[in-house]
């Protein structure tokens, strides 16, 4: 099979990552089975062990692939929710699988997240929420992107005064937001900034106003937005 031809823009092992993708679609590679030997995959995609090997971890930090000391890599097993049958390609029914995955993650913790703002946040750290979010919507304003509104969920886990949810919910995040500009970056365009910043806006009113009840609503109607459309697309 043939690989595209390798931009300068862009990371050797990020172009490898797609390589891998192509292959596993190319071979009709399923899950459970193994991918091809390294040896095999360093000369086919005319790449180092190296890079070959951060084009791995990526994947596995995505829960695309597994690696089973001294018997390879294979492609992670996956129960039949949220999989799909048809056209749609196996690498992106897997990243699919996996995002939604990482989403539920993400919705458990912040929607404890913000009863834990409520019980632990000073009036001043609500404060500083409410700078983050008018900072995001003047963004919106000048740019029409909600470039920020991450940090913004972030700093949410900040305020929880929990080291345990904001590492966790840091690592959740990021595997989510690398996701989401490979395969799913049409969820982030159909997304609407506009309601997102409404959401947000609710969210940090009700966690001011201590009312836990309406805050926890609130961020997980915020989410399931985005696992809605994860299922849809």
């Amino acid at each position: 099979m043939r690989f595209k031809k390798r931009s300068a823009r862009t990371l050797l092992y990020e172009e490898v990552v797609e390589d891998l993708y192509q292959l596993i679609d190319a071979q009709k590679i399923k899950p459970g089975e193994q991918l091809p030997p390294e040896r095999e995959l360093i000369e086919q995609l005319n790449v180092s062990r190296n890079v070959l090997r951060e084009a791995f971890h990526v994947l596995e930090s995505r829960g695309i692939i597994v690696s089973h000391q001294g018997r390879g890599r294979f492609l992670r097993q996956q129960p039949g929710r949220g999989m799909r049958t048809g056209t749609e390609s196996m690498s992106k029914n897997l990243e699919r699988y996996s995002m939604l995955e990482a989403y539920e993650v993400r919705q458990v913790l912040e929607v404890k997240g913000v009863e834990l703002i409520i019980r632990n946040a000073s009036e001043e750290d609500i404060d500083e929420l409410e700078k983050a979010y008018k900072k995001v919507e003047h963004t919106y304003m000048t740019t029409e992107t909600t470039v920020g509104e991450f940090e913004l969920h972030k700093l949410y886990a900040e305020k929880t005064g929990s080291m345990f949810m904001t590492q966790t919910l840091e690592l959740v995040l990021n595997a989510i937001l690398d996701m989401m500009y490979g395969k799913f970056s049409d969820v982030l365009e159909a997304t609407s900034e506009k309601e997102e910043l409404e959401s947000h806006r609710r969210i940090i009113a009700a966690i001011r106003n201590r009312d836990t009840e309406t805050a926890k609503k609130l961020m997980n109607e915020h989410l399931q937005v985005t696992m809605d459309m994860l299922r849809d697309v």
